[in-house]
Parts: structure tokens; sequence; C-alpha cells
């Protein structure tokens, strides 16, 4: 099984709405410096006939998959980065039949509860798999363990994925709040770890009480040590290490540690 990198930001995407600044500038005006939003595909090898699973369905999900069919998605929580791309399986794009989508009974009860997802699933278009804590989905060249945590708020729960391949282990938790023991421990067990880098620091944004995630600069002492591949995805627009030619960039590759891109591949 292969695992790759499909995007590397958070949910608001490079360029970002409303930005000037430079690197959502330089984005607009050269397409080769887009960057997408945070997804992960599972496959079997790069035969377009092969099963072909997504974690995460994001609003770039037309220039992430291309043509290629789709047997099933995972969807660890239901904000705008990890669900709005299984619109486009719908009657204005193929009319997909069946789709799989695997996701928490949180996440169910919102797709039942609100348009334009409960109309998907009133059409066939999906077919939502209500899977909890220790399941283990079945998939070509391996399986896919879930692994829930708090998103950070009581009763607010994200999905993380353990994904086992044939000799290695590839962990995926894009979108917390803080790196808890927990989850800690679950990287641990990893062989390569994707996690939340939304931010380099805590100042990074006037706002970031309202959305509070892990900053990478806090991130480098909490994680060093563990002998897991770790990278770091979900950055925001403002974080300096998009940029390869930064101080934070280099700071975290002399660290250890790893800043995801799209295209990466883990052999699993």
């Amino acid at each position: 099984m292969k695992a790759q990198i499909l995007g590397n930001v958070q949910d608001g995407g490079v360029p970002h709405l409303g930005c000037e600044c430079d690197v959502c500038e330089t984005a607009r005006e050269n397409p080769a410096e887009r960057k997408l939003i945070s997804s992960v595909m599972l496959k079997q090898s790069s035969d377009q006939e092969s099963a072909t699973y997504l974690i995460d369905a994001t609003p770039d999900i037309r220039n992430q998959i291309g043509t290629r069919y789709i047997d099933g998605v995972f969807i660890p929580l239901a904000t705008l980065g990890h669900i709005t791309g299984l619109e486009f399986f719908g009657p204005e794009g193929p009319d997909a039949t069946e789709l799989s989508v695997y996701c928490s009974s949180d996440v169910q009860e919102y797709m039942m509860e609100n348009d334009p997802y409960r109309l998907l699933i009133d059409r066939d278009t999906v077919e939502t798999h209500t899977v909890k804590q220790g399941d283990a989905v079945e998939i070509q060249g391996g399986s896919v363990e879930i692994m829930n945590f708090y998103h950070g708020h009581v009763n607010y729960q994200t999905t993380g994925y353990m994904v086992h391949g044939q000799s290695r282990k590839l962990f995926f938790l894009d979108d917390i709040m803080e790196f808890t023991e927990e989850i800690k421990d679950a990287i641990r067990k990893a062989d390569v770890a994707l996690v939340d880098g939304t931010f380099w620091s805590t100042e990074e944004i006037d706002r970031y009480e309202e959305v509070p995630h892990p900053p990478i600069r806090r991130s480098l002492d909490q994680l060093q040590g563990i002998d897991t591949d770790i990278y770091f995805t979900h950055m925001n627009h403002t974080n300096p290490v998009l940029r390869e030619d930064s101080e934070e960039r280099q700071e975290v590759k002399e660290r250890g540690f790893n800043v995801a891109e799209r295209g990466h591949e883990f052999n699993l």
C-alpha cells in the first residue's frame, strides 16, 4: 500500500480568501505555488483501477484526485476542509452510486440533519458506515484502524487513523488543539505520522484563541525524542514553514522533523 499526500494546508487553502501576504499573492500570480487542503490518498499501486481511498474530502478534491475512481472516504469531522468535497460526487458531478463514507456517529448525525449531505444519502450517492474507536476497516493492501480523540472542546470529537500496511504503519491526525499524551502514544506506535502543524506560533494571527492549534514551535519540544518520522501538515497560509527558505523551515529540519508536501508518497 502507498499513502500519498494530496494537500498540506488548512481549510482556507493557499491563496487564502482576502489575504494579501506574499505567500498568497505569489500563489495567485503563479498556479504552481498554490497549496491544496490537507488530504491523503491510500492506494494499492499507481494503477488507475486499483482500490483507492481518501482521508478527508476537501473543497480542493477536483484538483486532488482527477479521474481516479474512489472506493471510499474517511471523514474525521464535519468541518469545511474535511467533508465538503463529498458534494462534488453528487448529480452536478459524476453522480456516484453508494460511495462508502466511513465516519463517527457524530459526523453521520450531522450528515443526516443537514443538506446537501442528507440529499447525497437519500439519492444513494454515498453510503455511510459508522465506525468507532478500535474498529478496523479492511482495505486493499492493509487496514485502517479508527482512533478517536477529543478535538479540544468537551464532546467535540475528531477521528485519527492508524493505517496498517504490510510492513509499516502511518498515523494521520491533522486537526487538533493540543498534543495529549494519548495522541503522543499513537504517534510512537507508527513508523510515519502526519500531524497538525497549522501555526508556527501563537502570535501568528490576532485571533489565535478562536482557532487554537498546537504551534509547531512548541510541538518540536513536545514530540522531540519520539522515534517516528513526523511530518507537519494542515499549515495555515501565515505559517512561515511554507516558505522553503525560511529559518523556521530550517529549524524543523535541523530538529529531525519534516514538512509535508503535496506528492509525497510513503510505502507501507
